[in-house]
């Protein structure tokens, strides 16, 4: 078959409908239906990821190098971006939690996030099956984190940074993606050597679409650890919360995981939507 954006997006929609998609030790869903964005292997956003965060950061083209060990032309390389949505569910219990995350929500940054590992793995192979040389850089053996000396803990290819590349969302004050789905979201990518028509960026600016703190400041309010500031946010400051607050809370919840937090992501303006840009948002 002849693999176009629209075949990838029907994949995508069909994968998300299927049984696959659920919690493991529950019947609930794990994420709704997915937006998918695509971008290009040459972007020059790529090279600057590598210079600003760290020489450890890979590129599209040394992903595939990786994988198949021969050399890869990043303008010939589509980057496939996605978006999966947290259940309303998720984000209700969330969005009703002030100091921890709800347990569905942690189940789901456990066992949602198997799903979308898997995810990327199986469009991974499905487009190898179509001779289409492909890498999912989460699912990779070699994915790691790395400490940067500027920005501290950081990994060897950002899905968030990716989504921003393939016109998915900007960032927020909490570091989070704002996406035409909203925050409360979680991210995937497949690098595959073919070339495809490319999302254009419906913004300039990494921020654009988050309202700022002094026009809104949600985020600030939303976490427990203080680690978000008019500033920003301090990967350090929320690193300690989660692992000297919600990580003992959390294995009351009765499973062993990754429990994160997510409060930033809930009971903000920019939870379901680009807030202020409803042409943007979908419906």
């Amino acid at each position: 078959m002849s693999i176009t954006r629209e075949s990838i997006e029907t994949w995508m929609q069909q994968r998300a409908a299927s049984e696959a998609n659920n919690l493991t030790i529950s019947d609930e869903k794990a994420f709704g239906q997915p937006i998918v964005g695509f971008g290009n292997g040459s972007d020059e956003l790529f090279d600057f990821y590598k210079k600003d965060i760290g020489e450890f950061y890979l590129l599209p083209q040394e992903w595939l190098a990786k994988k198949y060990g021969r050399c890869f032309e990043p303008s010939h390389l589509t980057v496939i971006s996605w978006a999966f949505p947290q259940t309303e569910k998720a984000i209700e219990g969330n969005r009703l939690s002030d100091k921890y995350p709800c347990k569905l929500w942690s189940m789901n940054r456990t066992f949602g996030e198997v799903f979308n590992r898997e995810t990327a793995k199986a469009l991974e192979d499905w487009l190898d099956s179509q001779s289409v040389a492909a890498v999912a850089p989460m699912a990779h053996p070699d994915f790691k984190w790395a400490d940067s000396e500027k920005y501290g803990l950081a990994s060897l290819w950002s899905e968030r940074h990716t989504a921003y590349i393939c016109g998915l969302g900007t960032f927020g004050l909490c570091d989070g993606l704002i996406s035409k789905i909203g925050k409360a979201v979680r991210y995937g990518s497949v690098i595959a050597d073919i070339v495809l028509p490319v999302d254009i960026r419906p913004y300039t600016k990494y921020n654009e679409w988050c309202l700022g703190a002094e026009k809104c400041g949600a985020c600030i309010k939303r976490c427990p650890g203080n680690a978000i500031t008019p500033d920003g946010h301090d990967k350090k400051l929320c690193r300690e919360y989660q692992t000297t607050h919600v990580l003992p809370y959390c294995k009351n919840y009765g499973f062993e995981g990754i429990y994160g937090c997510g409060l930033c992501q809930t009971g903000v303006p920019c939870e379901h939507c680009v807030p202020g840009h409803p042409e943007l948002s979908r419906q």
